[in-house]
């Protein structure tokens, strides 16, 4: 059986206003963190002379190495850079790929990016994809296509795309522009 004048009445915490709070001097405080940092810099006052024999250990390899592993090692990195040269002009006749085509299809240069495929035949078959989805584009002023109306450009001065808030910006900015579209919608002025 437990001795009653051993247990707390409180239920079995203790006053925690009853421990002093510790408290230390600034040069107790400054004493802990230099004898720390004196500890730190003793594990690492010998990283230079590490760091020199690790250099003088390397050059020694080298030296030891025999004139077959100098020309291996030499014909390894120049098949590395050949490497990298042939990935590099591979995607330079790639991209010069992509611009012949998309000229071809009379598509601007600027869709290059959009186009992927390694082999023309994919290329190809996705600028002629791009080319569907953009629609058959006919030249400004064949027929039934007037002057102004396969630009996308919108007249704010026609009745069924009238917008004084327009007008009024391409009358500030350009016009020239203005009056053109002003004649293309019949306004005399």
């Amino acid at each position: 059986m437990q001795d009653d004048a051993n247990t707390p009445t409180d239920g079995g915490q203790e006053d925690k206003n009853t421990q002093p709070e510790k408290t230390f001097t600034q040069a107790e405080i400054d004493a802990m963190i230099s004898e720390r940092l004196k500890r730190e810099r003793d594990k690492y006052k010998d990283y230079d002379e590490l760091k020199a024999k690790a250099e003088k250990w390397a050059q020694k390899e080298q030296a030891d190495m025999s004139e077959a592993e100098k020309l291996q090692a030499k014909i390894a990195e120049f098949e590395k850079q050949l490497a990298e040269k042939e990935q590099e002009a591979k995607l330079a006749k790639t991209e010069s790929l992509k611009l012949r085509i998309l000229d071809e299809l009379s598509l601007p240069k600027s869709f290059a990016s959009r186009i992927f495929g390694s082999t023309e035949d994919e290329i190809r078959a996705d600028a002629g994809e791009l080319k569907k989805l953009l629609g058959t584009q006919t030249k400004v002023g064949d027929g039934t296509n007037p002057p102004g109306a396969g630009s996308g450009e919108v007249n704010p001065w026609k009745a069924d795309t009238f917008n004084l808030t327009l007008q009024g910006k391409i009358l500030a900015e350009d016009p020239a522009k203005a009056q053109r579209l002003k004649a293309e919608a019949g306004i005399k002025t």
